[in-house]
Parts: C-alpha cells; sequence; structure tokens
C-alpha cells in the first residue's frame, strides 16, 4: 500500500510538474511595451551624482543615484540631503515623458510629501511643477556640463513666503 502511494505521488509529480512549467501563451492581440525612452536628457542624468544644497534652512551634501527602470521607460531616483550625521531629508522618484513626449513624475520623501509633477523641457533645462500638499513647487535642472547639474527649487515655505535652494551636483559615477 505504501509503495502505491509513494509510485502514484511520483507519477503525479512527474506529469504536474511540466504542465506548471509551461510558458503561458500571450494572446495574438496583446501589444507589446514600448521601446525604452531614447530621452537624451533623462539618459544623461544616469549615474550618481554628490554635491551641496543651500538654502534658508541652511547647507547640506547632498547624494543622488539615478538609473533606468521598469524597461527603460522610467528614471529612478534616490536622494539624500545630510548635514553633519543628521539626514535632513531622503526622498525617491521616477520621471518619464507623457504620451505627449513632456517631463512627467512622481515623487516621495521622508516628509511623506507625495507629489505629481508635470513640466517642459527646453535643451538643457527641465522644469517641472509639482502638485502637493503643501503647495505648488517648481525644480529646474539644468545640464552644466556632462559631469555637473544645477538644481533651483522654489517653494513655498511653512511661513507661507517664497522659499529658493540651489543645488550644485557633480557626477560621481
Amino acid at each position: 500500500m505504501r509503495k502505491r502511494n509513494i509510485i502514484i505521488s511520483v507519477l503525479l509529480l512527474l506529469i504536474t510538474v511540466p504542465l506548471l512549467a509551461q510558458d503561458q501563451q500571450v494572446p495574438a492581440n496583446t501589444p507589446p511595451p514600448p521601446p525604452p525612452l531614447q530621452d537624451a536628457f533623462l539618459k544623461w542624468m544616469v549615474g550618481e551624482w554628490q554635491g551641496t544644497t543651500t538654502s534658508p534652512n541652511g547647507k547640506s551634501m547632498d547624494y543622488m543615484k539615478c538609473e533606468m527602470d521598469l524597461g527603460g521607460q522610467f528614471l529612478r531616483m534616490t536622494y539624500k540631503a545630510v548635514a553633519g550625521d543628521k539626514v535632513l531629508f531622503s526622498g525617491m522618484g521616477m520621471s518619464t515623458l507623457d504620451k505627449d513626449g513632456k517631463p512627467a513624475g512622481y515623487w516621495m520623501d521622508s516628509w511623506r510629501t507625495m507629489s505629481e509633477g508635470h513640466g517642459t523641457q527646453t535643451g538643457n533645462i527641465n522644469t517641472m511643477k509639482w502638485t502637493m500638499a503643501e503647495g505648488p513647487y517648481v525644480r529646474t535642472t539644468e545640464k552644466i556640463d556632462e559631469n555637473t547639474m544645477h538644481v533651483t527649487s522654489v517653494m513655498t515655505g511653512p511661513d507661507g513666503k517664497e522659499m529658493k535652494a540651489e543645488t550644485e551636483l557633480k557626477r560621481i559615477k
């Protein structure tokens, strides 16, 4: 009886495993994903960057890593700003081009910000207007050269007044 149960179990295993391993057929009318983005500005940002930010809150050392992700459809960014041994801010986001070829993205960070951005790109300048609970935020990223970017961020501060931050990043990888 035990021998028979083992034989039946082995036979079931031999029959079931190949069925589970078979590739499922993709319906013929399923469109393929779009090709990876060919945007020169987003491709230029790929790499690791380090620099400083100066704002009304003081100065920080900043680190950003950018990688193409999700089949080359999005630029994934991770960011960290540090002052001394204290992390002031960390965040992550995704940028892409919308169906009209204009910059679009999403951002989340350690200040519990969740925002959506849309913008324009002209030559070496990308300007994104972000919507977030605290109010509108505009971030302009300028390609100075292959290894240098300058970022200007303008938002409404806690006192209701305009707050501006300037960031200079150099490519380290």
